[in-house]
């Protein structure tokens, strides 16, 4: 089969419109847009169009309806042996499949008709190899991820690898061997789970015979209590004659009587026992308390004789050490005159040094006095000069800013006289004798140019009066200069200057009475820093600590610190020599003292063992009567022990009576209470062996042993059933996988070309129950698909669908190869071999291609059809 064209109408983005690839070739063709576009829309399409029914609703089916919804149609036109046909169906809504003939559209099959068709197109069962050979998007591996598909495309792969390898078809492989090994299977998955257990009608017989078994046991186990309770109850019967037996109850009775008349008898005699060894206690305390008067007698003479020879020891430690402490006291006395004669020349020798010192001190503070004194004449000096020009100055009121105004309204009215002389006519006379002219009234004077004010006369000795007419000066000029000339001559006034000469002369001046007030404050500054009263305050103390200096030159400082030095050692010496004879001479007062205290506490123990030993005269005849007073309670001590001893080996045992008693009551009590018990047992034993009597445990028993035959019998011949074909199974695939070299050799055939375009001296290892690929072998390196990368297994997955798709074509089962964005994980060197590896298979193979990988798959070449979409 080979597609020729496929037509899409309302599925998925094509929503109202019909999408058509028509010119589809017998070789590649490639149908390359870009993402989004719908070309897996095609791919899923065409999988419904053949491998769904027309009345489906499945998921796959329902993926294809778009949003608005309606009906699905989908149409392919296909090329077989027998001619051209169009195949389409509708999903969703008026659900119909149609097979027309082409080109005449002459309808062959409709509805389940068609789907026969269809079935019978794709190959045995309608499943087809479409699975293996189609490669959806995003699939990287061989398999698809459902159980129920992966299983029909193994048993698709298996057909084909058992009809193309014929010269094996017998019992060790093919398409017999198969059925002989899937009937095996069958008839072992009656009886047995894939994992070996149980199951079926060997479940059922096996469980059968458990049930039996515990029936069986459970009846066997009643059987053994009623034989248990008829011995029982037999037991119980004995044991109850015997507790009411007469003899036997005779005998209980006198045992208790006797054993209390026993208790009685001891516990009299235990009494007798109690008195005697009251009476032996007594005599001990007393011979106790007869010894002890005795010891302390002994001691106390003893200890007194003790007492009076550490008495006469400790007194003569004592002495001794007074007599040591005495000499230490001498010594201390010496000792303590020499460090005080040392201190003394120590003390006269720091005067000396102290009064040399303040005398130096006096002298140097004589001549600071002298310096001071000298200073303070120059400060008060330059105090003057600074009040002198500081009265200039402030007498003064010309200062540079008044100079500069001065000089500022002075070139003022130069200015503004200028600009009105320049605006006005002049009159200016040169004279050659002695007579002189006037100009309204007023001489004027030669060479100097005298300004004409309107109409002016001038007077002419001896010739008469000429009168001057011009134009009148602006009246605002006039104003600015008497204005200018009123503001100089204030400001001159204000300084008593009549010139402006006259104004930089005082200027000057005063500039001058500034400089040296400055100066005479900088010399004061600097001859009296923190003012002349803390200047004069340092004479006055220079001066009075000069007050004691000598007009003679004082001892040199240097024999005095020598001096000093060694009144400085002598002292250190005698303060050492001091310390250590105080310290000898407390270490020996304070062991004077400890001696003295231990004769006086030897003397107190003299006291006290005198006290306890008594007087002298009476020691003697008081020792002789302890010692007889002793000797007495010693003798009824040993008498009261043989009274004791006597009465007490004559005693009976009381507390074996006592416990003889107790056994009598328990063995009485005992008995009562199992007669009560053994009549209570028998009643109820006899209830139960009633009751299990009357069932027919062992009629029952008889019967279930021999259903129990009969199902072991059963389950032994299933269990003999499934070892045989669990071994004949084993038997086979050993058999097989023996030759699955020649089962898998044609397709390795056809992969070996395929692959060495991608690895050269490479070959691919099969599983054998996938039937598919499981390792890579690369020179002496065998990996696992799982370690290869994600484009190595992808590349695989295509060159094994290819090999799958020509031994299809081998077989006469021509099937397209669909891919549907594949190799995307292949880099740019591989994709050029892949496309290699699909053109070589495609010159009798029909590859049908999409892709959004528009410039990748430029180099693939073959058809190029596009995606035709027109409105419904």
């Amino acid at each position: 089969m080979r597609l020729r064209a496929l037509h899409l109408t309302n599925v998925r983005k094509f929503t109202g419109r019909r999408a058509s690839i028509n010119g589809i070739g017998s070789g590649i063709t490639v149908v390359s847009e870009a993402n989004e576009f719908g070309k897996s829309t095609f791919f899923d399409a065409i999988h419904a169009l053949f491998f769904e029914k027309y009345g489906s609703t499945a998921r796959p089916v329902k993926s294809l309806q778009p949003y608005a919804g309606g009906g699905v149609e989908v149409a392919a036109e296909v090329e077989t042996e027998a001619g051209a046909f169009l195949v389409e169906k509708r999903f969703m809504t008026r659900k119909m499949a149609r097979v027309l003939r082409l080109p005449d559209r002459t309808i062959l099959a409709q509805d389940d008709e068609a789907e026969r068709w269809i079935a019978g197109l794709l190959g045995p069962a309608g499943e087809g190899p479409a699975g293996l050979l189609w490669v959806r998007q995003g699939l990287l591996g061989l398999e698809p991820a459902g159980v129920r598909e992966k299983a029909q495309l193994t048993e698709t792969r298996r057909d084909l690898l058992s009809s193309v390898a014929g010269e094996i078809d017998a019992m060790t492989g093919g398409r017999r061997m198969d059925r002989v090994m899937r009937r095996c299977s069958d008839d072992l998955a009656e009886i047995t789970t894939k994992t070996g257990r149980k199951s079926g009608v060997w479940k059922a017989a096996a469980d059968e015979v458990e049930a039996l078994e515990a029936e069986l046991g459970a009846l066997q186990a009643q059987l053994a209590t009623l034989e248990g309770a008829l011995a029982q109850r037999k037991v119980d019967e004995a044991l109850l004659q015997r507790l009411d037996h007469p003899e036997a109850r005779a005998r209980r009775d006198e045992a208790l009587r006797a054993a209390q008349a026993a208790l009685e008898t001891a516990r009299a005699h235990a009494g007798l026992v109690t008195a005697a060894r009251q009476d032996r206690d007594i005599a001990d305390l007393q011979a106790r308390g007869a010894r002890q008067k005795l010891d302390d007698c002994l001691a106390a003479i003893a200890a007194l004789a003790t007492a009076t020879a550490m008495e006469q020891a400790a007194k003569a430690r004592a002495a001794e050490a007074e007599s040591a402490a005495a000499v230490l006291k001498q010594r201390l006395d010496a000792a303590r005159h020499d460090h005080d004669t040392a201190r003394e020349s120590l003390a006269r020798a720091r005067a000396a040094l102290d009064t040399a010192r303040h005398q130096a001190d006096a002298r140097k503070a004589r001549d600071l006095a002298a310096q001071l004194a000298a200073r303070i004449t120059k400060a008060e000096a330059a105090q003057a000069d600074r009040a002198a020009a500081a009265a200039r100055v402030k007498a003064s009121p010309a200062s540079a800013d008044w100079l500069a105004r001065v000089e500022a309204s002075a070139s003022a009215v130069d200015r503004l006289e200028a600009a009105l002389l320049a605006q006005t006519a002049t009159l200016q006379v040169v004279y050659s004798g002695a007579l002189r002219i006037s100009l309204n009234g007023i001489p004027v004077a030669e060479g100097q140019p005298v300004p004409l004010d309107g109409d002016s006369v001038v007077d002419l000795p001896g010739i008469g009066q000429m009168t001057l007419r011009s134009q009148p000066k602006a009246a605002k000029g006039i104003d600015d200069l008497a204005k200018a000339k009123d503001l100089r001559d204030g400001l001159l006034a204000k300084a008593g200057a009549a010139t402006v000469e006259a104004a930089r002369r005082l200027a000057a001046d005063r500039a001058e009475a500034v400089r040296q007030e400055g100066l005479s404050q900088a010399l004061l500054e600097t001859l009296a820093p923190d003012g002349l009263a803390a200047l004069q305050a340092a004479w006055a103390e220079a001066a009075l600590a000069a007050a004691d200096a000598p007009d003679t030159d004082p001892p040199a400082l240097a024999d005095l610190l020598a001096a000093q030095a060694a009144a400085d050692l002598a002292e250190d010496r005698a303060s050492k020599a001091l310390r250590a004879l105080e310290a000898d001479h407390g270490a020996a007062r304070e062991e004077a003292v400890k001696a003295r205290a231990a004769a006086d506490t030897a003397a107190q123990a003299v006291t006290r063992a005198a006290a306890a030993a008594g007087p002298a005269e009476t020691r003697d005849t008081r020792q002789a009567d302890l010692l007889r007073d002793e000797a007495q309670a010693r003798a009824l001590l040993a008498k009261a022990e043989a009274d004791l001893a006597r009465i007490a080996a004559d005693a009976p045992d009381l507390t074996t009576t006592e416990a003889e008693l107790k056994r009598a009551e328990d063995a009485a009590r005992a008995a009562a209470q199992q007669r009560a018990a053994v009549a209570e047992r028998l009643a109820a034993l006899s209830a139960q062996i009633r009751t299990l009597a009357g069932n027919g445990i062992e009629e029952r028993c008889d019967d279930i042993r021999g259903q129990l035959d009969t199902a072991r019998a059963t389950e032994a011949r299933l269990a003999r059933k499934a070892a045989a074909l669990t071994r004949l199974l084993a038997a086979l695939e050993g058999e097989r996988k023996a030759s699955q070299e020649t089962y898998f050799g044609p397709v390795q055939q056809e992969l070996k070309p395929l692959l060495s375009i991608l690895h050269r001296d490479a070959a691919l290892t099969f599983d054998s129950e996938s039937l598919l690929p499981a390792g890579l072998t690369r020179g002496q390196a065998e990996e696992t698909l799982e370690d290869l990368s994600g484009g190595t297994r992808e590349q695989i997955a295509i060159l094994t669908r290819l090999a799958f798709a020509r031994l299809f074509a081998r077989h006469g089962r021509h099937m397209p190869i669909v891919l549907d964005d594949a190799l995307v994980y292949s880099d740019d060197d591989r994709i050029i071999k892949m496309f290699t590896a699909l053109t070589r298979v495609a010159q009798d193979q029909q590859i049908l291609v999409f892709s959004c990988r528009q410039l990748a798959f430029q180099d693939l070449g073959g058809a190029r059809p596009a995606v035709e979409i027109s409105e419904v």
